[in-house]
């Protein structure tokens, strides 16, 4: 599961995550897909997947395939993608030919559903950015928050945030075609945002999106950084509430070892698209990605206390 993820991020630029099929959905699946098929989902592009592992020991059609595919997507309302370790070439033939979305890890990732062909990649139009990546969105925030990234070239970005170049690279050109940092230099070009403080989060925010990606309940109390309604009364005058939230990397969630459920527990656990830990302060989410999370909460009080928290906001500037 770990190489998949890996071939899907590397692809798409950006972090992804794979966990089991909601249940209920799983459920709703006959027995001859579940049987034949480990499955999981997935988001990409803000479009959520079933990734249906085919076994080994089965040899499926394309037109098979095609059957199910209808079949899968009309029963859960998801994308189908067939993931093979490996298929006959003239077989890939007939995929592409029937438009089955599939992926071979670390061979190809064919997904028309989402206008996405490893080997046609390049022929395609650009595609225009209309959101941040989750990573230029990290690296927004960061800059604005923690610590002035201007000057830095897309190497050393790799480096200081642990992330490999062309993860990084992807961000930066994220960055760049929303026209909020331009690239100045040679070979190796640095970036510099093209706003500062606040001028540069007002440009920005419009491009922004709700840093969590799904939640998960428990019982259990954590050692993570506090989300959500505990952060917002942390930082203004709003009461808290006795349930706890919790914020954690998308990757970190597959390290815990504490029971947690899809739909029922005391406490939240947000999966967040980006590292929470990286922007949090004194154990609570940052400012700016609690104002993305909430902004759309619907409750007066919270509007009032997030106007506040921006108001407020001490922004880094040269």
């Amino acid at each position: 599961m770990n190489k998949l993820e890996k071939y899907i991020s590397e692809i798409i630029g950006t972090e992804i995550s794979i966990y089991p099929l909601d249940k209920r959905l799983f459920q709703a699946l006959p027995l001859y897909i579940t049987s034949v098929f480990d499955i999981f989902e997935t988001n990409i592009f803000e479009k959520r997947l079933c990734l249906l592992l085919v076994k080994t020991d089965n040899n499926i059609t394309p037109d098979n395939l095609a059957k199910q595919k209808t079949l899968i997507e009309g029963k859960i309302g998801m994308i189908a993608v067939f993931v093979f370790d490996k298929i006959l070439s003239y077989n890939i033939k007939r995929l592409i030919q029937k438009r089955i979305n599939f992926i071979i890890p670390n061979k190809q990732m064919f997904v028309p559903a989402l206008m996405l062909d490893l080997r046609k990649m390049p022929e395609q139009p650009p595609l225009k950015v209309e959101k941040l990546s989750s990573n230029a969105q990290f690296l927004l925030l960061f800059h604005l928050q923690k610590e002035l990234l201007n000057g830095l070239t897309t190497q050393q970005l790799a480096e200081k945030f642990n992330q490999n170049y062309r993860t990084m690279s992807r961000a930066v050109n994220c960055l760049k075609d929303l026209n909020l940092i331009e690239l100045v230099g040679g070979k190796e070009k640095q970036i510099f945002f093209t706003e500062k403080g606040k001028n540069l989060w007002q440009k920005a925010q419009p491009f922004c999106k709700n840093p969590v990606e799904r939640t998960l309940f428990t019982d259990e109390i954590l050692d993570y950084p506090k989300s959500n309604i505990n952060a917002l009364a942390n930082y203004t005058m709003l009461n808290d509430e006795q349930k706890q939230f919790y914020a954690i990397d998308k990757q970190e969630v597959k390290n815990l070892t504490i029971e947690t459920n899809k739909h029922y527990g005391d406490n939240e656990i947000e999966i967040w698209r980006y590292n929470p830990a990286w922007l949090a302060e004194n154990g609570f989410v940052d400012k700016l990605s609690l104002f993305l999370l909430l902004k759309n909460a619907d409750n007066e009080r919270v509007d009032i206390e997030l106007e506040t928290l921006i108001n407020e906001m001490q922004w880094l500037e040269e």
